[in-house]
């Protein structure tokens, strides 16, 4: 059974703590991190602890921890945790209240947090890259807040699954935004091109770094829209995210994109980050 933290306490996720007035659980107000950990260290925490704070200070939740007592926390967590490698979920929601829209100003959050054993992508699969369609972004405006509103992004997903696709590329104003639950990159004429970072997509963790690594590595990026008709006229694609890392995209709907292999500039890239998140494996530091 998986670790659970939940409002200052350990337990297990066999014990039901969630309360039915819950505000995360019945209007979607709260945040959500997901966290990758190796031989028992997280992998790059403070940009997600950073990202996490971005976003309660966005909805206007308080952020139950401070930087030093959130990583003591998964500290403890990993150590009462048998597996060695996986994800730390973490959610905060605004609190349990009577079930009406306005609420107390000091209702005091829910924090919870968990592993999850998890089989990252193999070598293999990190060659062969995965397939994907294109679906209508119907998300709601603030796509830059990790919100557990994740309806639009499910029912992507689910289109993919239903076409035998593993991702869902969301498409609004003809305009490719990132991925239901990763972000994309274009590769042509040996640049990149990515959405820019606004209100319209999530401040990805692993894209700002695999930006940062090809700007080290000579090589340009254009944060710029992608356009529709330039989909298919692409020398590359790839994907990232906490879970996947740098994947490349062999098709996107049903059409081969480059030769239906991992491209070059995707497999400097892929490398790049693999050396990065070995690096970055830390022991949490506690207060």
């Amino acid at each position: 059974m998986d670790v659970l933290y939940f409002n200052g306490r350990f337990t297990t996720t066999d014990e039901p703590v969630i309360r039915v007035e819950d505000r995360g659980y019945q209007f979607g107000d709260g945040i959500y991190e997901v966290i990758k950990f190796l031989n028992g260290r997280l992998v790059l925490p403070q940009d997600h602890f950073r990202r996490m704070t971005n976003g309660l200070a966005e909805i206007e939740i308080t952020n139950p921890w401070t930087e030093a007592s959130f990583y003591k926390m998964c500290d403890e967590l990993l150590q009462r945790t048998e597996f060695l490698a996986g994800i730390v979920y973490v959610q905060v929601t605004r609190g349990v209240t009577e079930r009406v829209h306005f609420c107390p100003a000091d209702i005091e959050p829910v924090a919870l947090a968990y592993t999850r054993g998890y089989e990252f992508p193999d070598a293999a699969k990190k060659e062969r890259g995965i397939s994907t369609i294109t679906a209508e972004d119907s998300r709601w405006k603030y796509c830059n807040v990790k919100s557990v509103n994740l309806l639009g992004n499910v029912l992507a997903k689910r289109k993919a699954q239903q076409a035998g696709a593993e991702e869902a590329l969301l498409m609004k104003d003809q305009e490719v935004k990132e991925g239901a639950s990763t972000s994309f990159f274009a590769v042509r004429d040996g640049r990149l091109i990515t959405h820019p970072a606004d209100t319209s997509i999530l401040p990805g963790t692993v894209r700002d770094h695999v930006i940062s690594l090809a700007l080290e590595a000579k090589i340009r990026v254009d944060e710029r829209p992608l356009r529709e008709d330039e989909l298919f006229t692409l020398d590359e694609a790839f994907v990232t995210s906490t879970t996947l890392a740098v994947m490349p995209v062999s098709e996107i709907d049903g059409r081969i994109i480059g030769n239906s292999r991992r491209g070059e500039i995707t497999s400097v890239l892929q490398e790049l980050y693999d050396q990065l998140e070995e690096k970055s494996v830390r022991v949490v530091q506690t207060a």
